[in-house]
């Protein structure tokens, strides 16, 4: 049994792979996620030219091994039918982010409630469990972005994120939450009144989740990659080792992104929530294995003295920019 096998009965009046529809219909293959449906797709615009496409061919295009028919039979692409209030943009689609276009494990489609990011936006993150440090930054932070015109961009989590979306919103910016589940379904609950007071601001949530999904410690690292992409800087505004909030800050100097660290002085120094932007911002630099860094990442991470682009003290906020 091979995919064309399964082809052959697809509805020809939906037969557009590069579609909301036909990426979804790709990716329910076993095997295939976002960057290989989207590689199909870019290959073969619609089913009648994947019918035509030989074994060899696919195998190439995406891997023999990935492709684990057996379990699967289709007889048309079907139509997405979304939440009231969601919508679905894909990477074909002329709403596409431009901030995305060059992401290399970018995902197919998005789901959107409200806005999606359309000015420079600060990315600011950090620990679930905020000493009065972290939260004076990110106030001050979200402060001169705000007078700035940016916007910010966290993740919907309660401590810093939560923080970093009140202040976005006392101050009258734009904030977006990028979420591991379903943006029908804004997780933490405690945080169900905030989503929808980023939404009626003018701002967003966004997931590549379907909706309906619920967050899994795979998903949450996963759309750190995005709140990345969505901004043209990162602030890791406090953090302990090890933390989540790392997966971020690795993604940040993988994409090329401004990363901002601010350094805890006099008895903040010492506290637990704090010892990653210590190691960050240490002059003599710090072991990458506290980003999980790849062998070619931990390399240049070895030479950069201190990790952080900018180290940031309480009293030059603007040297974000600087």
């Amino acid at each position: 049994m091979t995919l064309l096998d399964f082809l052959d009965n697809a509805e020809q009046g939906q037969s557009d792979l590069q579609t909301l529809s036909g990426l979804s219909f790709l990716m329910s293959i076993d095997g295939i996620g976002p960057v290989k449906a989207i590689k199909i797709a870019e290959s073969y615009r619609n089913l009648a030219t994947l019918r035509e496409a030989s074994a060899e061919q696919l195998s190439t295009l995406v891997g023999r091994s990935s492709l684990d028919l057996e379990r699967h039979r289709w007889s048309e692409i079907n139509p997405i039918v979304l939440p009231d209030g969601v919508r679905a943009i894909s990477k074909f689609d002329v709403g596409w982010p431009k901030s995305l276009q060059n992401l290399r494990s970018a995902p197919a489609i998005i789901y959107v409630v409200g806005t999606v990011p359309d000015i420079p936006c600060l990315a600011v993150v950090g620990t679930r469990q905020p000493t009065d440090f972290g939260l004076r930054v990110v106030e001050k932070v979200v402060e001169k972005a705000a007078q700035r015109g940016w916007g910010i961009v966290s993740g919907l989590a309660l401590g810093i994120d939560t923080k970093a979306h009140e202040m976005a919103l006392k101050y009258k910016t734009p904030t977006w939450a990028v979420l591991g589940g379903g943006v029908d379904v804004p997780t933490p609950t405690a945080n169900r009144e905030l989503a929808e007071a980023i939404v009626n601001s003018g701002g967003g949530l966004i997931s590549e989740q379907t909706p309906g999904s619920e967050p899994n410690p795979q998903r949450l690292v996963a759309r750190n990659r995005l709140q990345v992409a969505f901004s043209e800087i990162v602030v890791a505004a406090q953090c302990g080792i090890p933390s989540g909030t790392l997966h971020t800050v690795r993604f940040a100097l993988e994409q090329n992104k401004r990363l901002v660290v601010p350094k805890p002085t006099g008895t903040w120094a010492g506290e637990k929530s704090s010892t990653a932007n210590m190691a960050l911002t240490d002059p003599l630099g710090c072991s990458p294995t506290i980003l999980n860094a790849s062998s070619s990442l931990a390399k240049v991470l070895l030479a950069r003295r201190p990790i952080a682009d900018v180290v940031l003290s309480s009293d030059d906020i603007d040297a974000i920019w600087r």
